[in-house]
């Protein structure tokens, strides 16, 4: 019914075009600029507690039309999947980028999301080759440079996996911050990708110096300091959550890194100042076409993995990132063009077990990830009848299971391997902190209503939205929402966030032009309504089927038009 009221509405809009010249000559052409920007980990509840802290560009996008109630549909909550989904209106079981990385079961390689083996860094020496080669949809970006050639693309973000996913196949730059040297960017071949990344030379010879004596963290924000708090670990200990912070964790095995760390706004910082290099050498919004830059901002995902989200260290992040965005919309507003800025973020996420405890919250807690490996092993080992350990994980995540052989391959014979992935599932349910497990088998025969609103979408359907063959785990788990399978190092990882639970699937969508009349839709969203919106914006239609419907968004000039459907 939505649809075909769309498509009603954008007929009677094309009719009133045409018979009324008047009207036609009030209607908004489409943006000059669109600036699409991403927070990395920055959840609803996380935007939503904030709200009255706001004084800058976060205060200014809250100003406009506000969807506090976006979901990621899918399950597996990660980075790269997350990024993906914002930049092509797909899920991750059409998109491919399941994860941050997992084990390429066809070619036997564990591999990193923009590990292609196609394109190359301008900077970095990258075995597998760097770029969006593994991505296997088209995305926001690329409907724009499909429409026009004169329409451009940059992407810049704190994270490589971040830009190269929201620029898409043929951006016409993608920048990531490495936190040693300054921006990189990918090619097709060396020089493409260093003739990319010139416009940032000058800013990467400033960031140089900057990074050779990296600045202390501090309070941006006194308030945050009431929230100072020695914080007992299990085993014995405590967490000091203060700042400037205590130095990081070591890894257990390697030694602990030496010398001053790089606070994580400065990552934040670094981005703003590229996408203001960018807006100015470029000229984005000021030539024949409409150009998008995608902004991916990292930093409050640094500060949630290592301190947690409600500690004084993400109080002062919350500070610094709605000053950084201010200071990105004060430039596009001195330009004085027609612009719309979208925001939204890859994925959510929840405080440390050890605080929720400190709270009151009974079923905060830590899974020990090798015991559970153990124990599912154990089960699979008897119910097979083999001698060796068929479980591996997918990386370090214990929620990615691969079933291989006695070498650690995957294993070949597929009758074996459907049984040791039974077995394991059926295990990890009897298990203490699992709230959910799949196989391969089970996820690949769901059929998620795309009808069914997102909040209501069944764990089992989130999981199956996350899975790709060839790519996805034979097993997959979902730990109960407040447990965590790590142990916590204050400072490197203390809390994750790659599971199904709403907390890590609902985000904030933002959209703001100038002149706009503010406006709270609390109804659920979907995050793959994103693209088709912005699409829709800039006159353009998805080069491919979308799993995403455009939303309305007013007095922009907008017609939302029915994109054809994917094939499910």
């Amino acid at each position: 019914m939505r649809k075909w009221i769309a498509a009603a509405a954008g007929a009677l809009a094309i009719a009133a075009a045409a018979t009324s010249p008047a009207a036609a000559e009030e209607k908004p052409g489409a943006p000059k600029l669109v600036i699409l920007i991403s927070i990395d980990q920055f959840s609803a509840d996380l935007f939503n507690a904030s709200r009255s802290d706001f004084h800058g560009g976060l205060a200014t996008l809250a100003g406009g039309i506000v969807y506090s109630n976006a979901f990621h549909a899918h399950g597996v909550t990660e980075t790269c999947a997350g990024h993906a989904v914002i930049a092509s209106g797909r899920h991750p079981n059409a998109t491919g980028i399941i994860a941050n990385q997992w084990y390429d079961q066809r070619g036997a390689i564990d591999r990193y999301c923009t590990d292609d083996g196609v394109h190359v860094a301008a900077r970095a020496s990258r075995k597998l080759g760097v770029g969006p080669g593994m991505l296997e949809v088209s995305t926001l970006g690329d409907w724009l440079k499909a429409a026009s050639p004169a329409n451009r693309v940059f992407s810049v973000a704190g994270k490589d996996r971040s830009a190269i996913m929201m620029g898409g196949r043929h951006p016409d730059g993608a920048f990531w911050f490495d936190g040693k040297q300054g921006f990189d960017s990918w090619g097709d071949d060396p020089q493409q990708a260093q003739r990319r990344l010139a416009p940032l030379d000058r800013l990467n010879a400033k960031l140089a110096k900057r990074l050779a004596a990296p600045p202390p963290w501090t309070y941006r924000r006194e308030a945050c300091r009431q929230r100072e708090a020695y914080i007992p670990l299990p085993g014995g200990g405590n967490f000091h959550a203060h700042l400037p912070p205590d130095p990081a964790a070591a890894i257990p095995g390697q030694p602990a890194a030496n010398g001053p760390s790089l606070p994580p706004w400065f990552y934040d910082s670094a981005t703003i100042d590229a996408a203001l290099s960018l807006i100015d050498s470029e000229a984005l919004g000021r030539a024949a076409g409409t150009d998008l830059l995608a902004v991916g901002l990292s930093a409050t995902d640094m500060v949630g993995h290592a301190y947690g989200t409600q500690g004084p260290e993400m109080c002062d992040q919350m500070a610094r990132v709605d000053e950084e965005v201010g200071r990105l919309l004060k430039r596009v507003e001195d330009l004085h063009i027609p612009v719309l800025v979208a925001l939204t973020a890859d994925h959510g996420g929840g405080d440390i077990p050890e605080r929720l405890t400190m709270r009151g919250y009974r079923d905060a807690g830590r899974i020990d990830a090798k015991a559970l490996l153990a124990d599912l092993n154990a089960a699979a080992r008897t119910a097979a009848g083999i001698g060796w350990d068929p479980l591996r994980p997918a990386y370090f995540d214990p929620t990615q299971l691969l079933v291989v052989d006695a070498e650690g391959r995957s294993l070949a014979d597929a009758a074996l391997k459907a049984r040791i992935a039974e077995a394991a599932a059926t295990r990890a349910l009897a298990l203490p902190g699992i709230a959910g497990a799949w196989t391969a088998a089970q996820l690949r025969a769901r059929h998620p209503d795309p009808r069914l609103s997102p909040d209501l979408l069944p764990v089992a359907d989130r999981m199956a939205l996350s899975f790709y063959p060839e790519r996805s785990g034979d097993v997959l788990l979902a730990t109960d929402p407040l447990k965590i399978a790590a142990p916590p190092l204050p400072g490197l990882f203390m809390m994750g966030h790659s599971g199904p639970s709403d907390f890590n699937r609902r985000v904030p969508i933002l959209f703001w032009w100038p002149g706009v009349v503010h406006q709270e839709r609390a109804l659920p969203v979907r995050v793959v309504d994103l693209a088709p919106t912005l699409a829709a914006d800039m006159r353009i239609a998805p080069s491919d089927p979308v799993d995403g419907e455009c939303l309305e968004l007013g007095d922009t000039g907008t017609t939302c038009l029915t994109p054809p459907a994917p094939s499910r």
